[in-house]
């Protein structure tokens, strides 16, 4: 007859391994949050162009000044109708078809093409201020930040309209952050109705005339409430043209009232190169972890990470790619081995206050004994929101399937499960407290496994947190 004892230390020894993806849900949200914060940058662009207009009315028959004014409105399909037919006449500017031009170029995404234009028509008029003014801004976009700074500090000492200045200082502005550590802070209180993802089960393998002779039970839930934490950061330097470097922090934790046990604290930190332009960001560095439980070193981990991210005006796609070594502090669980994890985002924005995503990830997992080895694949779905009333909700789910290498001998089966997370945040920007939003978050998680009696589990948590995005 199997002891309680051996059931019991089973569940407590597979649910070590149940990876958590907090790592990268609180890096995506910091990525998130600071394209949205680039995006801010040409909210005012047009009005700022618009102050620019030439003074005279245009005619009929002046194409070249309604192809200065379609450029200054962003007009693209009547820029491309224009610059056709102002090219036809006998006697037209090839200045004003050249700043057309880079504009359509810069419009399309093609950034090389534009800059080139850009500074053939600069070397030829260097006092045109609108050229030079939509320059600094390729720069920017371009990720050329030193470049990009040079140009709009000349541009400031010169006699421009206010919308043109004002909107120059948001560009240097959003430069200065850029280059500066960004992330998020947030900590607050916790309940969670079953912190040891107990499955409450039992089952009875020998059963005798209605009695049974060989029993054992899952481990029952637990109910707690404490604090938890979460932290992110990452700053970026540019070193020559689109090279750089990057040192990007990580970091979370619970602590829970009376059960030390499952006190959870995790600590990541990576540096290494950054390659960045107008569509395309990829960063390779090597990853150093650490992690506890019990407020005892529970592993720690070494390994390498790369991102590659592309933009494609209101389109996002993202990979991450990580592999380490876990070196667990207790070798009696065989649980030494390496991680390999791969997430695809596709993200999608189609107005300044609404992004929506979807995301395929999947990770490989082995192990010192293959009974611990497993292969999890997963998809997400999600989106955020702002509203104008001060408030942003963002909803999101996770399904993952996870199958495990090979048959554990005691439980005569191979480990297969079925999860789901789902996540609901919402914030108050109209209530912050010294800087610092109040952050509502519902998460409900749940796990189906072939084994169901000691892996099942369903888990509830609810937190109120102060979050500061800096």
């Amino acid at each position: 007859m199997l002891k309680k004892s051996v059931w019991l230390w089973l569940a407590v020894s597979f649910s070590a391994f149940a990876e958590d993806n907090t790592a990268q849900r609180l890096w995506q949200n910091t990525r998130q949050a600071v394209q949205g914060q680039e995006r801010k940058v040409h909210e005012n662009e047009t009005q700022a162009d618009t102050a620019l207009d030439p003074s005279a009315q245009p005619g009929e028959e002046d194409v070249g000044e309604r192809l200065f004014i379609a450029v200054n409105h962003s007009n693209w399909p009547e820029v491309r109708k224009l610059l056709a037919e102002y090219r036809r006449q006998s006697e037209y500017d090839p200045d004003i078809a050249l700043f057309a031009q880079a504009a359509l170029a810069r419009a399309d995404g093609n950034w090389n093409a534009a800059k080139r234009d850009y500074e053939t028509l600069l070397k030829r008029q260097p006092d045109f201020l609108r050229g030079r003014l939509d320059f600094a801004r390729l720069l920017y976009e371009g990720r050329l930040n030193r470049e990009a700074t040079s140009e709009f500090v000349k541009l400031q000492q010169e006699p421009l309209p206010e919308a043109v200045k004002e909107n120059i200082a948001s560009f240097q502005e959003a430069l200065k952050e850029r280059e500066s550590w960004q992330g998020s802070v947030s900590i607050g209180a916790i309940w969670n109705d079953n912190i040891n993802e107990g499955s409450n089960g039992y089952v009875c393998r020998l059963e005798i005339d209605g009695e049974c002779f060989d029993s054992a039970s899952g481990e029952p839930s637990i109910e707690a409430g404490g604090m938890k934490y979460e932290a992110a950061a990452v700053r970026r330097w540019q070193v020559t043209g689109h090279h750089g470097v990057f040192v990007r922090g990580l970091g979370y934790g619970r602590v829970y009232r009376n059960h030390t046990p499952y006190n959870e604290h995790t600590a990541s930190i990576s540096t290494g190169y950054q390659f960045e332009n107008a569509r395309h960001t990829l960063a390779v560095a090597p990853l150093f972890e650490w992690n506890s439980k019990g407020n005892k070193t529970n592993n720690r981990a070494y390994g390498v990470r790369g991102e590659w991210n592309m933009d494609l005006d209101n389109w996002s796609w993202n990979t991450e790619a990580e592999w380490k070594h876990l070196d667990y502090a207790n070798k009696e669980t065989l649980l030494d081995g390496s991680l390999v994890s791969v997430y695809n985002t596709l993200s999608y924005i189609p107005r300044g206050d609404l992004m929506v995503y979807v995301g395929l990830d999947w990770q490989q997992r082995k192990t010192k004994d293959d009974t611990d080895s497993y292969r999890q694949t997963s998809a997400r779905v999600g989106m955020a929101k702002l509203f104008s009333a001060g408030f942003d909700t963002s909803l999101n789910a996770t399904f993952s399937h996870r199958s495990h290498k090979a048959e554990n001998a005691i439980l005569e089966k191979r480990r297969r499960e079925n999860e789901q997370t789902y996540f609901l945040n919402v914030g108050a920007d109209r209530w912050k407290i010294a800087g610092m939003k109040p952050v509502l978050t519902l998460k409900h998680r749940r796990i189906n496994s072939n084994i169901d009696w000691l892996y099942n589990s369903k888990q509830n948590e609810v937190s109120i947190s102060l979050t500061k995005n800096f």
